[in-house]
């Protein structure tokens, strides 16, 4: 199988990864927790505050903190599916691969170091390990792509 071929597996593990944060991280933003009222007066605070963003919209903070959530889900299984794709295909070479696993793992390095500054473990974790996957697969990809071009 193409996305399991020797130069593709890290990157491929890497876009696996980066699937599983993204259901992680819907899970751990739609499925309620024991009941806790300090999260649930500030629940009720983002519901009840709304802002007025003009083309007759006024959504609650509630709602914009929701589309981020889901924002981010989308991004990551976009990236990882992207990734997916590319690694399937027979006519992706080496060097680009090895492309793209550098800007997915600055993507990821970055999204890493906003959770480092916002003080956020459990993506703080799931990033950086999903960062740590691209970058290695940095290597294997320019390995395979410098294997290539010496045959």
């Amino acid at each position: 199988m193409t996305l399991f071929a020797r130069g593709r597996r890290m990157f491929t593990s890497a876009c696996m990864a980066t699937l599983v944060v993204a259901a992680l991280h819907t899970i751990g933003n739609t499925i309620s927790g024991p009941p806790d009222p300090g999260y649930a007066s500030v629940e009720a605070a983002m519901r009840a505050y709304s802002i007025p963003l003009g083309i007759g919209m006024s959504p609650s903070m509630w709602d914009i903190f929701r589309g981020l959530v889901f924002t981010m889900s989308i991004c990551l299984v976009a990236m990882g599916v992207l990734g997916l794709v590319v690694a399937a295909s027979r006519e992706a070479t080496p060097r680009l691969l090895s492309r793209m696993a550098v800007v997915l793992a600055l993507a990821s390095a970055a999204l890493t170091a906003v959770y480092w500054v916002y003080r956020v473990p459990p993506p703080l974790i799931t990033m950086a390990i999903v960062t740590l996957l691209f970058v290695v697969s940095v290597a294997t990809t320019s390995k395979s792509a410098d294997a290539r071009v010496s045959i």
